[in-house]
């Protein structure tokens, strides 16, 4: 297909015009086959300059220069951040879904429901334990909406601490977006995996040395994207990551006590988990 008109755009093409100045689309635009179907399929996912591969291979070797050239206008290299983080998110989900044990329901206590004197209260207390295996479900079947609240919040503080880097709220969004989803497809192809075949006791201390290994991931990305050389800098780097990682975790932690209780007692939470 093809002719006088861009099909993507509707620009007029002169004849010796091959590409498209409005958009660049190429002029000639052949009818989908099976054959080319497949062919364009795995050429989005495994082209040299800016497939999904090529992506993934920059993360994992040069994270932070990887950022630091797409937002400095490298685009046409790298395949698209937004459509990475998307895709490996999905996958998130997929695999949480997949290999982690299902949590048993909470089923009120008997005990608990003997020693609240009021209707009302018994009402209440079975409430709160409705909402505690709502926001589990949760958690398990939506860690892709978890994930990207990661990346604002981690953003916030990566901006906030090395603002002088001149580097706005917006490009920091935009490493990060990739460094988090990078690190997650970890958890995708070996934490959760590993975690399905450990008993709960030993899958959380594991997840724990995964989310340390997490924050040394974003450090070094943060030391590439920012191009921090020295030690004092590169020491700032993994607290500030750290610190982001940790304001994340207790965000969540903090919004899912206050939907349990409902009321100021969402402190509570905290407690048992402790306990």
């Amino acid at each position: 297909m093809g002719g006088n008109t861009c099909l993507n755009c509707n620009t007029n093409l002169e004849n010796d015009v091959k590409f498209c100045p409005q958009c660049g689309q190429n002029r000639n635009v052949h009818r989908f086959t099976m054959a080319n179907f497949f062919h364009e399929g795995f050429h989005a996912v495994t082209h040299t300059d800016k497939g999904l591969f090529h992506l993934l291979k920059s993360l994992a070797i040069k994270p932070g220069t990887t950022a630091r050239e797409y937002i400095q206008g490298k685009r046409k290299r790298y395949f698209s951040p937004f459509t990475f983080f998307l895709i490996l998110m999905t996958i998130f989900v997929l695999s949480n879904t997949y290999f982690l044990k299902e949590r048993k329901v909470i089923e009120p206590s008997t005990k608990v429901l003997q020693h609240i004197p009021t209707e009302e209260g018994k009402k209440k207390y079975m409430a709160t334990i409705g909402r505690v295996n709502t926001s589990q479900n949760f958690f398990r079947k939506h860690g892709n909406i978890v994930a990207m609240i990661a990346v604002p919040v981690i953003s916030f503080f990566t901006w906030l601490f090395f603002r002088r880097k001149k580097f706005n709220y917006a490009e920091h969004l935009t490493a990060n977006m990739m460094f988090v989803a990078f690190s997650n497809l970890v958890f995708t192809v070996i934490i959760f995996p590993l975690a399905g075949l450990l008993k709960p006791g030993l899958s959380a201390y594991f997840t724990g040395i995964a989310i340390l290994l997490q924050v040394i991931y974003f450090t070094w990305a943060l030391n590439g994207f920012l191009q921090l050389t020295t030690t004092g800098q590169r020491t700032k780097s993994f607290f500030v990551c750290l610190l982001a990682i940790f304001s994340w975790s207790l965000l969540s932690i903090t919004s899912m006590a206050v939907y349990v209780y409902q009321d100021w007692n969402f402190y509570e939470f905290f407690t048992r988990m402790k306990g």
